[in-house]
């Protein structure tokens, strides 16, 4: 079995390895975080090192690749940079639970992750980086792109489109054909009913917007 590490020992990463455990492709030999000491416990495994020290990491333990388990988009982005800077050849495995239903003819980008109850139907895209949350739907021929989150809970039409960076918070439902933009985050319980902007925090029923968005802004305290 291909030996892997887990990229950030956040919370997030407490979902992702219960995820790998479940799907059995792969053994998770430990964690990296910059903000733990090595030798730490994280569930059971422990801080092997930090992000910056991932190209000896790998010829140490011999790891095939990993998953960045970093929750805000723009960071998972920035780590994962630092990561294919040190070792251009690492392997960024995705997290699929058993429980997500997959249609046919769906793609689903390096290092996004699946988890539990989800679906994803007939000719949907997921981007690089990507997470959908429990209980979460993609419809048909819809398209996430890179870097982008459904949260828990979320609703969408088919054909719908969601831009690079932007997160749908818990419960989100959107319409049928509907583009939201670049850099955008919805709030929980929202309705989306037409196509949105770029950088722009949204939130009602129907969703309007609230304030303007930076490029960078951490998505998960807006």
């Amino acid at each position: 079995m291909d030996r892997i590490i887990l990229i950030g020992g956040g919370p997030h990463a407490e979902v992702v390895a219960d995820i790998v455990e479940q799907e059995g492709r792969f053994e998770i030999i430990g964690i990296t975080d910059t903000a733990r000491e090595v030798g730490d416990a994280f569930l059971d495994w422990k801080v092997i090192g930090h992000q910056e020290e991932i190209a000896g990491l790998i010829e140490k333990h011999d790891i095939v690749g990993g998953i960045v388990c970093v929750g805000d988009n723009y960071l998972r982005e920035k780590v994962a940079d630092l990561v294919r800077a040190q070792a251009p050849g690492f392997r960024f495995v995705t997290a699929i639970h058993p429980s997500v239903a997959i249609s046919r003819d769906v793609e689903i980008g390096e290092g996004s992750v699946v988890m539990p109850g989800c679906a994803i139907n007939i000719g949907a895209r997921v981007g690089r980086f990507c997470i959908i949350n429990t209980n979460s739907s993609l419809e048909h021929r819809s398209t996430m792109a890179d870097f982008s989150t459904l949260s828990a809970g979320v609703t969408t039409g088919g054909y719908f489109r969601l831009g690079r960076y932007s997160a749908l918070a818990l419960g989100v439902t959107v319409l049928d054909r509907v583009s939201v933009g670049q850099n955008v985050v919805v709030g929980s319980g929202s309705l989306v009913m037409k196509d949105t902007e770029d950088d722009v925090l949204m939130y009602g029923s129907p969703a309007r917007v609230i304030r303007a968005r930076r490029p960078g802004e951490p998505f998960l305290k807006s």
